[in-house]
């Protein structure tokens, strides 16, 4: 049998890393850059908010922030090498920086490389709990990995924090019909609500629900 498709989208939804309460010092032309960057991500200028982010790094070398975002910009712009050295340089300068270990396990999970992506992003929603993304990319990691009880915790987490996340309804819909017996009422539940949240159907995984057997009732 075919591991199911869990859902995770490959390019995150997320805020940009700057501005941050906790960065001061930042000279005015360093402050400017920034500002200018977080306005160009925000617009999807991507050439842009890479030129204003590495002029920030050469005006504030190391700057955390600055590393962050440049891993967001290269990583839309498809580069996720490069994402992936400014993540990483990121986090040893800010070890504490949840978005960076997100995205970086993001990254790994594109590369097929589950073990290091399950290893960053426990350490993201350990650093942000009330992290609906990065619970929910945790939970496919771990249902990857075939690890479905974990896996199930990590997605009610993510309906605790966000109950429209459509994403978790789809992937709690497969984590329910993967068990031994099947909870097919609570896997067609939640993939409805996954369409009425907007998922895309799919017309495999609806076949075999449609399919399955009800439950036997009770004498």
């Amino acid at each position: 049998m075919a591991p199911p498709s869990f859902h995770a989208n490959p390019a995150p939804s997320f805020d940009s890393a700057l501005p941050s309460p906790f960065e001061t010092g930042l000279s005015p032309e360093a402050k400017a850059a920034a500002e200018a960057g977080i306005e160009a991500l925000g617009k999807n200028k991507f050439g842009d908010a890479e030129t204003d982010f590495l002029k920030l790094l050469k005006l504030a070398p190391d700057n955390p922030s600055a590393l962050v975002n440049l891993g967001l910009v290269e990583f839309r712009l498809g580069r996720e090498e490069d994402a992936q050295k400014y993540f990483q340089r990121a986090i040893r300068v800010k070890p504490d920086a949840a978005l960076a270990w997100m995205m970086l396990g993001v990254v790994y999970m594109n590369q097929d490389e589950v073990e290091a992506a399950t290893a960053a992003l426990a350490q993201a929603v350990y650093l942000n709990p009330k992290s609906p993304q990065a619970h929910n990319y945790y939970a496919v990691t771990l249902a990857k990995r075939g690890w479905y009880d974990a896996a199930e915790d990590e997605l009610q987490k993510v309906i605790g924090l966000a109950p429209d996340f459509a994403e978790a309804h789809f992937n709690l819909a497969l984590i329910y019909f993967q068990q031994n017996p099947p909870a097919v009422e609570l896997a067609r539940r939640h993939y409805q609500k996954a369409l009425d949240l907007g998922a895309a159907p799919d017309p495999e995984f609806a076949a075999k629900l449609n399919a399955a057997p009800e439950p036997a009732e009770v004498q």
